[in-house]
């Protein structure tokens, strides 16, 4: 059972860098906030929020 989830684990690893794969997610969540931000989906006071922990 041990070397049967080992092989999956090193498939997957193999599959998709963790280099290439971290910036990717990024640029989603990214432009999924430019998205949201352009349409209203993001209330003001999220926005303030984050302004403010952002400053710390």
């Amino acid at each position: 059972m041990n070397n049967i989830a080992a092989q999956s684990n090193t498939n997957i690893e193999s599959t998709l860098p963790v280099s290439w794969a971290l910036p990717g997610i990024l640029a989603v969540n990214t432009f999924a906030l430019l998205a949201l931000d352009q349409i209203g989906g993001i209330p003001s006071w999220i926005k303030t929020a984050t302004a403010v922990f952002l400053s710390f």
